[in-house]
């Protein structure tokens, strides 16, 4: 804390406390993917919610239907599918541990149902990812990559101005969306674009 007055930070319900004040389980699944030097830092939004259901994560060792943004990058990075749910990722993770690739988010805890009102929902995300960015850059810094992908419209809305101020390499001038529905194709393709400034 700065002492300066301020605005709360946002924080998720009260049920989902103990994932920003605990380690989260996904803490030490990413941690061990970690490459000895980060040379393209991957940047989402946060580790999704499972609910009930089955843990979901980039670093998960499991292939999950749902492993969109996972999906993406292997696409992005190596021009093919990861495979089918239910496949062991860890071949995938090995080769962009070894390449340098390293995933980070820039919420420490899931911010898909913060709200059950969509409105409240909206905003209470976007107080997240904008509270949660001096934080991050300080990660960011410490891990010192060589570049900086943001895999996230709001991510880069929120953070990309404040990264470039601090001294970090943003390896691309516009947002790059989520690989989802229409973002599916676009992701691969500004990942590409933006990883060849490192070449």
């Amino acid at each position: 804390m700065n002492g300066l007055a301020s605005t709360p930070v946002a924080r998720p319900p009260t049920w989902k406390r103990s994932l920003v004040t605990e380690p989260p389980w996904y803490t030490k699944l990413r941690e061990s993917h970690r490459p000895d030097h980060v040379r393209v830092l991957l940047v989402g939004e946060a580790a999704p919610d499972p609910g009930d259901a089955e843990r979901r994560f980039f670093y998960a060792p499991v292939l999950h239907q749902r492993d969109n943004l996972f999906r993406g990058v292997v696409e992005a990075f190596y021009g093919c599918s990861p495979g089918h749910a239910g496949d062991l990722k860890a071949p995938w993770l090995e080769r962009l541990m070894s390449d340098g690739a390293y995933l980070i988010d820039l919420v420490p805890f899931p911010v898909d149902n913060l709200s059950p009102d969509k409105t409240e929902a909206r905003r209470l995300r976007r107080n997240a990812r904008r509270d949660h960015v001096d934080a991050c850059i300080e990660e960011v810094t410490a891990l010192d990559p060589a570049g900086i992908i943001i895999c996230h419209d709001g991510v880069y809305r929120a953070a990309a101005r404040k990264m470039r101020a601090a001294g970090l390499t943003v390896l691309h001038d516009d947002s790059i969306p989520f690989p989802l529905y229409a973002g599916r194709k676009v992701f691969p393709v500004k990942v590409r674009a933006a990883l060849a400034r490192l070449a």
